[in-house]
């Protein structure tokens, strides 16, 4: 009689456990599924973790179908967020862009999101294509001056296609006139060979007020650019300008070298002395102060100079042929 009414209790509490599960809510169980993968995560079990965030939001979507409880994009957004995290630490690209994807259908205009989903592809995945199509779309949505700069980034960066990169900062200046636009709008066409368009792109952008180091990096460009158009007097201008902000030992010795060839003995002179201020016993700059004394007639100081340089490589053979014609006359 004791063993059926033990029998009888355990078969009814059996009963009863099984109906508490069939009847505990669906949103119950999703949210206590994401709990399992906070835990998860915690544990540093990834891809178990990302597994349970991705179950709960099945199932709270169920229970938006079947128990007709309010939906809530808040709620799941945490969760296909949480579940990004977590493909992320185990660099599992793939399945992170398809959350990502699944995000972008609760905040489409989500500016972070998007520039992630790019990010992913182009760099991550080795898709430009998708990461540049994917700015492009969002930005025929939004008109957005941040995706055109990082199309115009990616097209330069990733697909060495500068014509196209050029295109899209050019959209993007077109919009805010943003002085780090301009620079590479200036950088573009210098590679692109468009030298004009370059000068005028880099003395636009110099009236926007640069920092130092990028006004330097600036004037070594544009007097380099003049170099091409032969315009001399513009390029040591903005050399001159660049060493001025800046000091550069091989910038001097250009200006020596252009100031010498076009006569300017004086400034090339100054110079000289610049660069042996900076380096003294500088054989570049003993040099061409030989050839300056050479050239005013002073030949005995030039000699001197050259009989430093005779064991030079460089400017040995020279300067020994300089001191036989001195000591010849």
């Amino acid at each position: 009689m004791n063993k059926k009414i033990v029998t009888i209790s355990a078969i009814v509490l059996l009963v009863l456990a099984n109906n508490i599960f069939a009847d505990k809510p669906l949103e119950r169980i999703a949210n206590e599924l994401a709990v399992a993968g906070e835990n998860l995560f915690n544990e540093g079990k990834f891809a178990e973790a990302a597994a349970k965030f991705q179950e709960a939001v099945s199932t709270f979507k169920q229970a938006v179908e079947q128990d007709g409880i309010p939906n809530d994009n808040a709620k799941l957004e945490k969760w296909y967020f949480n579940a990004y995290q977590s493909y992320l630490q185990i660099s599992d690209f793939n399945n992170a862009i398809k959350i990502q994807k699944m995000r972008k259908k609760l905040t489409p205009n989500n500016w972070n999101l998007i520039k992630e989903i790019a990010i992913i592809q182009t760099k991550y995945l080795d898709d430009a294509d998708s990461g540049i199509n994917e700015l492009i779309e969002y930005d025929n949505e939004n008109n957005s001056f941040e995706a055109k700069k990082m199309i115009g980034n990616y097209y330069n960066k990733y697909k060495n296609d500068q014509e196209n990169s050029l295109i899209w900062y050019n959209k993007a200046f077109q919009q805010k006139q943003d002085s780090k636009v301009l620079q590479e709008i200036a950088t573009l066409h210098k590679e692109l060979g468009n030298n004009s368009e370059a000068i005028k792109a880099y003395e636009d952008y110099i009236k926007t007020n640069p920092n130092e180091n990028k006004l330097v990096i600036v004037y070594k460009n544009l007097a380099t650019l003049y170099d091409d158009l032969k315009n001399n007097s513009r390029s040591i201008e903005y050399f001159e300008k660049a060493n001025k902000l800046k000091p550069d030992d091989n910038i001097t010795l250009l200006l020596i070298t252009k100031y010498y060839e076009m006569g300017d003995l004086a400034s090339a002179n100054q110079r000289i002395a610049d660069l042996l201020k900076s380096k003294p016993g500088n054989e570049d700059a003993i040099y061409y102060r030989a050839l300056i004394k050479f050239d005013r007639g002073d030949k005995a100081a030039a000699k001197t100079d050259f009989e430093k340089l005779v064991n030079n490589s460089k400017y040995g053979k020279v300067a020994k042929g300089y001191i036989d014609s001195i000591e010849s006359e």
